[in-house]
Order: C-alpha cells, then structure tokens, then sequence
C-alpha cells in the first residue's frame, strides 16, 4: 500500500468503529459519556489519519529502512486527536497499537491481515531512549484530559520493546497488555470478523467481534473497541476493496 491508501484506511477504521451498536461504548444511537460523544470519534478519527500518512513517507524516505524515531509521531498525533473538538483522550489506544503496526508493515513490506503483528518485536527492538521519551510525552498529553488511563509514569529503559516487556500492576488491564501476550486479543477479534464477513457486512461482523473478546477486556469496553479499530484496519489493509456495507 502507498502512504494515502494507509491514511484512508486509518481514517475509515477509526470513524466506522464507534457507529454500530455495541454495548458500553459510543454508538449511532447514544453517547457513552459526555466527553465521549460520536463527533468527538469521527473529528478525532479524520484527525490522525495525516499523521500515519507522515509515517509512511517518513519510512519511504529512509530507503524503507526504519528511521531513528517513530513515536514523535505517537505524540504528535493525540495532539491532533484534540483539534476541533472538545472531550476527552480519544483514539489513544488506537494510536499507540497502530504507530508500530503501520510501521512495521511499510518496513516489512507486510499487509497480510494480522502476520504482522508476529514482527512488531522487531521494530520496537530498534527504537531509541528518544523514542520512549515522547511515548512517555504522549501519555502524558492524555492523561492530562484523563485521570484513568494512561499511567503517566516515566520508565527508565533503552527501547520500546524493553517498556512494553515490563510487568506493572498499573498497566494489566491496557493496551500495554496487548505487547505482553503478542497482540491475541487484537488476532482473536481480526479471525472473527474474517469469518463472519462472508455471511455479514464489516460493520456487523465488527460487533460480533467485539461481544468475543469484551470478556477478555475483562469487560473493559473501551479497550475491546480499540482492538476492534486495529482489527478492522489490518482486515482493510490486507482487503482493500472490501464493501463495508
């Protein structure tokens, strides 16, 4: 994929996710919170899809090879995860899975649906102190507009891949989780939306989905709904012209 076909298929899961009925999150029909209303899902999904439009290019300009720091952009887009809106830490999950998912994809050349996730490790291996010095800045951002998740602790270790192997209490039940158990909720939901899809629409097989892995989440909505936005990017990534409904 070129680096606008990524940036459309980013927007198109990040804005599709919240619209069918799921239970616990933002639907067509209702807003979960005050600071989580659909607007703010669709203002914020338009938002970031320059951002990984920047990645891409970034890589295609290094020779495809991996360039020296990613997670500036990490940073950079939850700071325009906010513009023209207000509410609160929208698409952070979505953010902090899909900067090294994408990356990993345009250095490896891999679309194949979820077979990417299994060489993410390689990539974070090769990120930098800087790297995790503006994960850290991007948590931070968001904690400021959220007192539940993120923690907005700062870790003192070489690389990313060294901070998503770490064991902390504070972090068992985010995205953090998803590194440590090599992204299983993320292909549990990805293989069940691929097996439903002949016998439904993206949408619908999206909320089958979900409603499988949400225990899981440890019924924690909105994390089962980030997974979901990553899966239904990976599934358009590998199908492009899938007809969503």
């Amino acid at each position: 994929m070129n680096s606008m076909e990524i940036m459309h298929f980013v927007i198109l899961a990040s804005v599709l996710e919240p619209i069918p009925e799921k239970i616990g999150c933002t639907t067509r029909s209702r807003d979960w919170q005050d600071k989580s209303k659909l607007e703010y899902f669709l203002i914020s999904g338009c938002n970031i899809g320059i951002i990984f439009y920047e990645l891409s290019e970034r890589i295609k300009n290094n020779d495809y090879r991996q360039p020296t720091m990613i997670y500036d952009l990490a940073y950079k887009a939850q700071q325009f995860s906010f513009k023209n809106r207000l509410g609160g830490k929208i698409n952070f999950g979505i953010i902090e899975l899909l900067i090294p998912i994408i990356a990993t994809q345009v250095i490896k050349n891999n679309y194949d649906g979820i077979t990417v996730l299994d060489q993410v490790g390689d990539i974070l291996k090769f990120t930098s102190k800087e790297d995790v010095q503006y994960h850290w800045k991007f948590r931070k951002i968001a904690r400021e507009v959220s007192k539940e998740f993120p923690s907005d602790c700062s870790y003192e270790v070489e690389n990313m891949y060294d901070y998503y192997k770490l064991y902390k209490n504070e972090l068992e039940n985010n995205v953090h989780k998803e590194y440590l158990t090599n992204f299983k909720r993320i292909k549990k939901a990805y293989n069940v939306i691929e097996k439903n899809l002949s016998n439904d629409n993206l949408l619908n097989s999206s909320v089958i989905a979900y409603n499988t892995i949400l225990k899981d989440c440890q019924n924690y909505c909105g994390l089962a709904a980030d997974y979901i936005c990553v899966a239904l990017y990976l599934y358009l990534s590998k199908f492009p012209n899938t007809i969503i409904i």
